[in-house]
């Protein structure tokens, strides 16, 4: 019996964590290509990834600089979940674009990761 109710528990979490992204969802269908014409270093602004990428996940460093995160995939939130974390996986992801800015807000460099399904 425990074991079909972990099932079941299992079953109910992979349907509420699902598939998530971060953003607008324009990273889901981004190349290298139009990383490359989208995001120019040393003159796209915050202001210009916002309008293409949507709100991003930020991370803020002491000396001003900030990575802004967009991910296609699962949540982080599945690797605390226990059970799940051994079913899935926010590593499994399939696409991951971070842009770091520089303390005046513009794009110091870029990289857009992509994984085979």
């Amino acid at each position: 019996m425990n074991r079909v109710k972990l099932a079941a528990a299992l079953i109910v979490t992979a349907s509420i964590v699902g598939c998530a992204s971060t953003g607008n969802g324009a990273v889901k269908t981004l190349t290298q290509k139009n990383a490359a014409q989208s995001i120019v270093i040393g003159k796209s602004t915050k202001a210009d990834i916002i309008r293409t990428f949507g709100a991003a996940s930020i991370s803020t460093f002491p000396n001003g600089y900030e990575i802004w995160l967009y991910q296609v995939g699962y949540s982080k939130t599945v690797d605390s979940i226990p059970y799940m974390n051994l079913l899935v996986s926010s590593a499994d992801n399939r696409k991951e674009l971070s842009i770091l800015f520089d303390k005046g807000g513009v794009v110091k460099k870029y990289q857009l990761m992509e994984r085979e399904p």
